[in-house]
């Protein structure tokens, strides 16, 4: 006897699609930031997302086996393995998902070398909870089904966080040194020194540069100056003679590495990783059109008492 197999559904029934769950893994010592973490990220903007965590690296380890999270989160200072070792460890052991770090190191060098090692972004604690759902959206990526355009997400900037997120930025940065930001006063070619800090960033997962960073002179000593706590007098000497020091610009050039975590949010752009910053001239080819013409950017005057203004702006060229 013939077996029956069961009827079909009919051609126009349809199976509702699951809804993809990601998973970020927070990895911090401190249960009680842990639980700041979790609040914070427990949040609709990032949709259907549930949030594991771990106290040292060698749990992450574990839950990463276990879980297959889409994004881990990490401190950096913990007892055994630290947040850099933790990451250098994932990548040794073939891991490929995005880390990011929310931490109190401010050390340039230290920044550098987790930058260098593929950090989705870097936040200071303490963070501002708009700026760190929005480097966690922009490191997780559109969520399944959600629109793109060359690798982009269809997602207009929300303004007011990105400048909350980058002043906050500046603040741990700057070391206690006084400053205001002001975002929206546009930075035109008109603007630029004689010399200025360009930083490029591409994809996260490699490509053409997809965004840059423009400082000029004033805005780079500021920068540069106040993390490394320099005497208020060297900094205005650099910006009067227009010569920023080296040790300037290197740590102008960290922060600018650091703020690849913001860029997204500040341009509406999918993740990025930090590629290279150069001092150029006001006269380098395509820097004054790119600054006069981009369309999708965000424009920033720094002010710090004593030191006079400076400008700084994230562009799409």
């Amino acid at each position: 006897m013939q077996s029956m197999s069961p009827p079909s559904p009919p051609a126009t029934a349809a199976t509702p699609r699951p809804t993809a769950t990601r998973r970020v893994l927070v990895v911090d010592d401190s249960r009680a930031m842990q639980a700041i973490l979790r609040r914070a990220l427990q949040h609709p903007s990032l949709g259907d997302t549930v949030i594991d965590t771990a106290a040292s690296g060698d749990e992450a380890l574990a839950v990463v086996e276990r879980a297959e999270p889409a994004l881990l989160v990490s401190d950096w200072h913990m007892p055994g393995m630290t947040g850099i070792e933790l990451l250098q460890t994932l990548r040794q052991l073939g891991h490929q998902l995005p880390v990011g770090f929310v931490t109190t190191e401010t050390t340039p060098a230290l920044l550098e070398q987790a930058t260098t090692n593929g950090a989705a972004f870097i936040l200071h604690k303490p963070f501002d909870d708009d700026a760190l759902r929005a480097a966690v959206a922009a490191a997780l990526g559109p969520a399944p089904g959600a629109a793109r355009v060359d690798g982009a997400a269809l997602a207009p900037p929300d303004r007011e966080a990105a400048a909350r997120s980058l002043r906050l930025g500046v603040q741990a940065w700057m070391s206690g040194v006084p400053f205001r930001l002001v975002p929206g006063e546009r930075f035109t070619s008109a603007q630029l020194s004689g010399h200025n800090l360009l930083a490029l960033y591409t994809p996260a997962q490699g490509g053409p540069v997809t965004a840059v960073a423009v400082a000029d002179l004033p805005a780079l000593c500021m920068l540069g100056g106040g993390a490394l706590s320099a005497d208020p007098r060297e900094v205005r000497r650099a910006i009067q003679e227009g010569q920023a020091p080296a040790a300037f610009v290197d740590s102008a050039t960290s922060f600018f590495a650091g703020l690849a975590g913001r860029v997204p949010a500040q341009l509406g752009i999918g993740p990025v990783a930090f590629k290279a910053a150069n001092l150029v001239g006001r006269t380098m080819a395509r820097l004054p059109q790119t600054l006069d013409q981009a369309t999708v950017r965000a424009d920033y005057r720094l002010s710090v008492p004593g030191y006079g203004d400076g400008h700084l702006a994230l562009l799409q060229p």
